[in-house]
């Protein structure tokens, strides 16, 4: 049905006159599988302005493995490899007033994509989502989706403003001052910075059931699977905690 809807669905608007760019990021050759009816399903939203791909494993000629063509759709190859939170990087680079990012195993339909970049406009002084997370006080994470709700951390897609971004830049360069830390992050705990990037803490909203790829809990694949996950978290988020920016009273959380 998804892959269908790439195809033949139909194309979906908002009553709203913002437009949106979509970054989406890849590195395993398993999450491309699905890239060319992913793309199509964003390329449905005419309120996306454009989709750029920013491919982090240079080992692949990922152009090839997508047959579309829309002058809204870019391609950008990294020359080394790169982790996810590298994407941050690209997003500060590309400087759009809206952007949605999303992980490379979550399978958007374009009205999802809709209900989502309405939040992000609607209510632009914090990140949205629709997943995430809450921090227990055991330092547990519960996660949550379907759901309209405030959370302490994003994950899988982040709708956010450039100035969001920019305060992401900050506090990547605040945090990974201390030794290790912009190695963690950009491997693996960038969705604990760009969550703190509003002047609230991010939202998530219920847009229906999620399709994701059957990679997305793969040990080897996920980064969230991968050794040593939890202890990074761990100490990204003590770092975080202790930081500041553009004089927030609260730890990690950018002021209004």
């Amino acid at each position: 049905m998804w892959v269908l809807n790439g195809y033949l669905g139909r194309t979906v608007s908002v009553d709203i006159p913002q437009k949106v760019t979509v970054l989406i990021t890849y590195y395993h050759p398993s999450r491309m599988e699905h890239i060319d009816p992913q793309l199509r399903n964003i390329l449905k939203c005419n309120f996306v302005d454009k989709l750029v791909i920013s491919n982090h494993n240079p080992d692949i000629k990922i152009e090839e493995k997508v047959k579309i063509k829309d002058k809204r759709l870019h391609f950008i190859s990294q020359t080394i490899k790169r982790g996810c939170g590298y994407r941050w990087i690209v997003a500060n680079e590309l400087n759009p007033k809206y952007l949605i990012v999303v992980d490379d195993d979550i399978l958007f339909f374009p009205a999802q994509l809709a209900r989502l970049f309405k939040r992000l406009v609607a209510e632009p002084m914090m990140p949205h989502g629709i997943t995430g997370m809450l921090n227990l006080e055991d330092h547990e994470l519960e996660y949550h989706e379907k759901k309209d709700m405030t959370v302490d951390y994003l994950c899988e897609a982040y709708a956010v403003t450039r100035e969001q971004v920019s305060r992401y830049m900050e506090l990547r360069r605040l945090v990974g001052a201390k030794d290790g830390m912009t190695e963690m992050i950009d491997s693996a705990a960038d969705f604990m910075l760009i969550s703190r990037t509003g002047s609230h803490k991010p939202k998530i909203h219920n847009v229906g059931r999620l399709f994701k790829s059957a990679t997305f809990k793969q040990v080897g694949v996920a980064v969230h699977k991968n050794e040593g996950f939890d202890k990074i978290m761990l100490e990204v988020g003590n770092v975080i905690n202790g930081v500041e920016i553009q004089g927030s009273k609260e730890p990690g959380v950018a002021a209004s």
